[in-house]
């Protein structure tokens, strides 16, 4: 197993064509921050077509003519997906089918975050009981609810692979019980028993009894943890897709009100870096990386 994925960098850079030549690519939350940065990375490359998945259908047009602008020669989409919308994700899906038969690769990027008090520093204060289901069904439960809508089209895909956007606020240090961690690390976990797991969470933050059960008090770190949990049971089993788990680090976005010591564009590397490596690149999945390297969960 390798420990840097800087390493292929090299491989991308001698491949004879683009990386993503004919490829179709799909990243949601792209309208801005590390979204926009990964679109456009993306987008850089020739003869791609990128989709744009954004919950505002102006900003995810804007988001579209900004990157035409600044030189992506690629195909740019933007498609309204809003992942608290069941019917958002179904149009997504028949969107990529219909006009694409296939999807090359998925990056799960879009997320809520509570700064507190607030989320987004845009609405009023929310007591940590009710920021639980918005924050665990939009970043977990959405982010599922999409990538199995999506997992038959990126199986019709020569080199599929599927980039989750984590957080280090998703380390298993965060769970305050052996059992807790013994129970998201078990080999036979499956998406339905994690699934009874994260609703169980969200009941006992409701219940205030969260704490004495051994969870932690961080309802994004809590929906993060969720997302590396599943990226490793559809690694093992989806063995042809490549999937991983990325901590982009602390960047300077909305969800800290620009206080992080990374640039958005910085944040954006390592998703690149694992959505372009080439079909002959050795194959790495189930892995979370930070900063190009793997990293202990």
């Amino acid at each position: 197993m390798i420990n840097n994925i800087r390493a292929f960098i090299v491989i991308m850079l001698l491949a004879p064509s683009s990386c993503l030549s004919g490829r179709v690519a799909l990243v949601t939350g792209a309208n801005k921050g590390i979204g926009l940065e990964i679109a456009r990375g993306l987008a850089l490359e020739a003869s791609s077509t990128v989709l744009l998945g954004c919950r505002d259908e102006a900003l995810g047009a804007a988001a579209v003519a900004q990157l035409r602008a600044s030189g992506c020669t690629s195909a740019l989409v933007s498609l309204r997906l809003d992942l608290t919308d069941a019917a958002s994700i179904a149009a997504v899906q028949t969107y990529v089918a219909r006009e694409h038969g296939k999807l090359d690769c998925l990056i799960n990027n879009a997320a809520v975050c509570f700064n507190d008090p607030t989320l987004y520093g845009k609405v009023p204060h929310t007591p940590f009981q009710r920021q639980a289901a918005v924050t665990v069904n939009t970043n977990f439960f959405g982010t599922l609810a999409l990538t199995q809508a999506l997992l038959p089209l990126l199986r019709a895909s020569a080199s599929p692979r599927v980039v989750n956007v984590a957080s280090y606020a998703g380390r298993l240090a965060i769970l305050k019980s052996p059992e807790k961690v013994a129970l998201f690390t078990a080999p036979t976990l499956d998406t339905s028993q994690l699934a009874v797991a994260m609703r169980q969470f969200i009941t006992d933050v409701e219940g205030g009894a969260h704490a004495s059960k051994g969870w932690p008090n961080t309802c994004y770190g809590m929906s993060k943890l969720g997302l590396i949990a599943y990226t490793r049971i559809l690694a093992r089993d989806e063995p042809a897709l490549r999937v991983n788990s990325v901590d982009p680090g602390y960047c300077a976005t909305d969800q800290n009100q620009n206080q992080g010591y990374l640039s958005a564009a910085q944040g954006a590397q390592t998703p690149l870096q694992l959505a372009l490596l080439p079909a002959q690149a050795q194959f790495l999945s189930g892995m979370l990386f930070r900063e190009g390297a793997e990293v202990e969960w």
